[in-house]
């Protein structure tokens, strides 16, 4: 019989909601705690990845880039930023962790995450390759 990795991943899966389960009024109080501690969460990882963006960025742009091919690799590096915080988004909404209450906090964790992307790209395309 042979072994399938996703078998694995259902084990890992089984043993959590063991674990995770418990009495009504045991996690009636820890969603209390959890609303309490979580009210800005989403506003706070935004800024801090705009923060961290903002930073890769200025090590990117305050040298000027080589002329050759500037815009066709500043599209790539775009397009692959694009791709990489798509894919973050589409794990995020399969663990159910991709929900906002407004749409505010749901463009600016979405437009943090990809610009965190492509500024990464950016980074290590030109620090690493030239």
């Amino acid at each position: 019989m042979p072994f399938y990795f996703l078998d694995g991943l259902e084990f890992i899966g089984d043993l959590l909601s063991f674990l995770g389960s418990s009495s009504d009024s045991e996690k009636s109080d820890e969603k209390d705690k959890v609303k309490k501690k979580s009210k800005y969460r989403v506003e706070w990882w935004s800024g801090s990845l705009l923060l961290v963006s903002t930073i890769l960025l200025f090590f990117v742009f305050k040298e000027p880039l080589p002329a050759k091919d500037l815009i066709q690799t500043l599209i790539v590096c775009s397009i692959i930023g694009f791709v990489i915080s798509f894919v973050v988004f589409f794990v995020l909404y399969h663990l159910g962790l991709y929900y906002f209450k407004n749409l505010f906090k749901l463009l600016l964790f979405s437009v943090s995450v990809i610009l965190f992307s492509v500024a990464t790209v950016l980074c290590i395309y030109y620090k690493v390759i030239i």
